[in-house]
């Protein structure tokens, strides 16, 4: 186990952001959520821009929460391109220009925050009209685009010193680890990167305790950061790890044996007034899964 699991750091997603303020959260509200976070017990969180016409505001307002940030003591794991997901989502959105210059602003944005070195673009299902009939050709057109505008703005994040991760949904044009892979090879990239959502890969279909040994390429671990949450892998739940289907000693234990060095990250989709326990409740029960297997490193039990 490449890992030291003692040394593991918690954080949450933006899921706690919205089940708090809904996916209308200002960035003021992040700032103000940030002593909670403390308080329960978090090392970190993650950026989110959900909608693009906030944009702006945290070009405006990013050094505030950033200085709220270090004030508490929490660092910023990833920034989560949500809105970047409408330039995929359909054949139109493909053909479209969107993304590209949103995500040179992103850029501009992480200069904020020197910490933060990971973009998250989700890649989400795709909308297939009604009634459509799609040729062979088209269908490689739409993927050729897909490929395109991928490469653009793994351009921009790399130019700037940045990583870039793809959080992959169900149903999306690009499939799973297994189209993340050729999407790779089509690129010649070494460095793109996922973001492992345990929930979207398990009803998904993918054997979670396998993604890490997947993505383990070139001796360096290509997942670059985490969104934890249970289901039953029959529906993409956000449910509190723990109370679903997820094997999670398996899938952490692959993890940190794949050499992950990142930050475990809750996503967590709650009421408001249910937000404090069920955060609570998924940060302790991971807490004792790395215990455990703390433990195991320990007494010379890893790999098992």
């Amino acid at each position: 186990m490449n890992k030291k699991v003692r040394d593991v750091a918690f954080g949450v997603s933006p899921a706690y952001f919205f089940s708090r303020f809904t996916t209308d959260f200002t960035i003021e509200q992040i700032a103000l959520a940030l002593p909670d976070l403390r308080s329960l017990g978090f090392d970190g969180f993650q950026l989110e821009i959900y909608h693009p016409d906030r944009l702006g505001e945290w070009e405006t307002k990013g050094a505030m929460l950033a200085s709220a940030a270090r004030n508490e003591g929490l660092v910023p794991t990833q920034f989560v391109g949500h809105f970047l997901l409408h330039g995929f989502e359909s054949r139109d959105a493909l053909c479209s220009s969107f993304g590209i210059d949103e995500m040179k602003r992103l850029v501009d944005i992480l200069g904020y925050f020197p910490e933060c070195r990971i973009i998250t673009v989700p890649i989400p299902a795709f909308q297939v009209q009604k009634g459509s009939i799609w040729s062979r050709n088209e269908y490689e057109e739409a993927y050729k685009r897909l490929v395109e505008k991928i490469g653009f703005q793994l351009e921009i994040a790399e130019t700037a010193g940045l990583r870039m991760a793809l959080e992959l949904v169900s149903s999306g044009l690009l499939g799973g680890i297994e189209g993340l892979l050729k999407l790779r090879s089509v690129l010649g990239s070494t460095t793109l990167g996922y973001n492992f959502d345990t929930g979207h890969a398990f009803s998904s279909k993918e054997i979670l305790p396998l993604i890490p040994a997947r993505l383990s390429l070139d001796g360096s671990c290509l997942i670059y950061g985490t969104h934890l949450k249970d289901n039953w892998g029959t529906e993409n739940l956000a449910l509190t790890p723990g109370q679903g289907g997820v094997p999670w000693e398996d899938v952490l234990h692959n993890l940190f044996f794949a050499g992950y060095g990142g930050s475990l990250d809750l996503e967590i989709v709650c009421t408001e007034e249910n937000v404090e326990e069920e955060y609570r409740r998924g940060l302790r029960f991971l807490q004792k899964m790395v215990a455990s297997l703390a433990l195991e490193q320990g007494a010379g039990l890893s790999p098992r």
